[in-house]
């Protein structure tokens, strides 16, 4: 797998808890809305049968005071019983409960009393009026208003508590439900992201070793098995073509060293079999050798000419050593003192030194050389004759 998928996989739980997040809060907040809505409703409620428990008595205190003679409007009794009608048929209609029922049914006795004792009131019998409203009747009906009252506040304040308590419930749920998946996700993402990590770092460990193996021998194999993430293993097999391709070209390099070790080796031959052909010593007579000079005489040749007259001095017991310079392409001070040198050790060695084929502008260069270390001949016939005389 790439390892930006692993990655994105890792990480894929927080994303997934970010979106139950959001679910869980939108119905957590749906639930709370319609909770809130409750407890309006209840608080609502609790208002209400306060403010129907002061109209009721309100409306106790107005007629009671038109019947003692107070200056009243009746149209304040009217509107306050509207009022409180309408109270009572907007829960009726959304709850119809008994305290609800029976506290309308008593309202509606307490009505029929008031409108009897207006009534009287109205035809001037003020004392069946007022005996109509201190009546034992009356005041237990108005004691049953006001204990249904309370009775209707305290189921209305248990509802409300209720929905307070469902409430906090709920939030408390979303809470734990959240707090729960965010843990989860990070969890799960912690493990995936510490796999990652450790197979990551556990490769990189495994391809590093190799490296310093392979870089301190000169062994080759194969690398150590690694983790399945694309990237590695693509690092893994280019290090691993890159160890054979250096294993293939240390084979040939080694292939092409050995090659040229023998090829020197040939040369090395060959110019040692060149040197040998270049200084031919060549028996003129029985203690006569010839020796021919053929172009420059460097450093390691003139040591070599110098070592192949005298051991041929020695060897064949010489008394005359012939040396023909005409095939020299340069008499250079270098050469003038090998010549030197050589005559002096062919004296040193009982023989004499006798220079042939010398050219015009050779003899300017040799006219200084000492008078009684060379003999000169024109040629090589010259040279036998000289040889004739000498021994």
């Amino acid at each position: 797998m790439d390892l930006r998928a692993r990655l994105i996989l890792s990480l894929s739980p927080l994303f997934v808890a970010l979106a139950l997040i959001g679910i869980v809060a939108l119905y957590t907040q749906q639930r709370i809305s319609e909770g809130l809505k409750a407890v309006d409703r209840s608080a609502l409620n609790l208002i209400k049968v306060a403010q129907t428990e002061s109209l009721i008595l309100l409306e106790h205190f107005y007629v009671s005071d038109l019947i003692e003679g107070a200056s009243r409007n009746r149209s304040d009794v009217e509107q306050i019983r509207a009022e409180t009608r309408r109270f009572f048929e907007a829960h009726n209609e959304r709850s119809g409960g008994f305290i609800e029922l029976e506290l309308a049914a008593r309202y509606e006795v307490m009505v029929a009393q008031h409108d009897a004792a207006l009534t009287f009131l109205d035809r001037g019998d003020y004392e069946r009026a007022q005996a109509l409203i201190r009546g034992v009747d009356y005041y237990r009906n108005i004691r049953a208003i006001h204990s249904l009252t309370i009775g209707a506040q305290r189921e209305y304040e248990v509802v409300y508590l209720q929905q307070i308590a469902a409430l906090e419930r709920i939030a408390n749920e979303g809470f734990w439900i959240a707090s729960a998946v965010v843990g989860t996700a990070v969890f799960i993402a912690l493990a995936l992201a510490i796999s990652l990590i450790w197979q990551v770092g556990k490769s990189v460990d495994r391809l590093t070793a190799d490296a310093e193996r392979f870089a301190t021998t000169e062994a080759t194999g194969q690398l150590s098995a690694i983790s399945s993430i694309n990237q590695i293993r693509r690092l893994r097999d280019a290090f691993q073509h890159l160890l054979d391709t250096n294993h293939a070209r240390q084979q040939q390099l080694a292939a092409a060293l050995q090659a040229q070790q023998a090829q020197l080796e040939r040369e090395l031959q060959l110019q040692a079999t060149i040197r040998a052909l270049s200084l031919p010593v060549t028996p003129l007579g029985p203690q006569t050798i010839f020796v021919p000079l053929v172009g420059y005489l460097d450093n390691e040749r003139s040591k070599q000419f110098e070592q192949t007259v005298l051991q041929a001095i020695q060897q064949r017991r010489a008394r005359l050593v012939v040396i023909d310079i005409n095939g020299l392409a340069a008499l250079d001070e270098t050469t003038i003192q090998t010549l030197i040198r050589v005559g002096r050790g062919a004296r040193l060695l009982g023989a004499r030194a006798a220079l042939v084929g010398t050219r015009p502008e050779q003899a300017l260069r040799l006219a200084d050389l000492p008078g009684d270390l060379f003999h000169f001949a024109r040629d090589i016939p010259a040279a036998l004759n000289l040889s004739l005389t000498l021994l």
